[in-house]
């Protein structure tokens, strides 16, 4: 969850069983309570999904450490493991994989390791998934581009 006192928080959670983003404002010294409320409660209303994009670009800007997380909840895949040291290629490299493998069935699970060896240079990425699926990809030099990457992965998890 990510709230600012006196703005909105957001939230993700299970609703009918699909994953959702949930909101609220979170109130003020004349409000402390915010909005929605049921009875004097605080409540949540949940964001429609042609909004989710939006929200999950502005949560990149204003909370980048969950952001990654955060997407990772409305996809089948999850990043376990990322040792890629520079946060801007770790953080390219893990967004280029999980567009790869894409949004699934909502009873698969894609679990993703990336490594960078400290003793040498390249990417190690594993991925596992439904139905006994393990593919270990290797990437060095020019192979290490976010879009080879992608495409790798895509045109090894369809």
């Amino acid at each position: 969850m990510t709230a600012v006192k006196g703005g909105a928080a957001v939230a993700m959670g299970m609703w009918n069983d699909n994953p959702v983003l949930a909101m609220r404002w979170n109130g003020d010294e004349g409000n402390p309570i915010g909005n929605p409320q049921y009875r004097g409660l605080p409540t949540w209303f949940i964001v429609p999904d042609e909004f989710r994009k939006a929200i999950l670009d502005r949560l990149e800007e204003i909370a980048p450490e969950k952001h990654l997380l955060a997407k990772e909840y409305f996809m089948n895949a999850i990043v376990l493991t990322n040792t890629i040291p520079l946060p801007d290629d770790r953080k390219q490299v893990q967004e280029a994989v999980l567009r790869g493998i894409g949004k699934r069935i909502e009873d698969e699970r894609w679990t993703v390791k990336i490594f960078a060896p400290a003793d040498r240079a390249g990417y190690f990425i594993r991925i596992q998934g439904p139905k006994n699926f393990s593919r270990e990809f290797e990437f060095v030099g020019q192979d290490e581009m976010p879009a080879f990457i992608e495409q790798a992965v895509r045109n090894a998890t369809r």
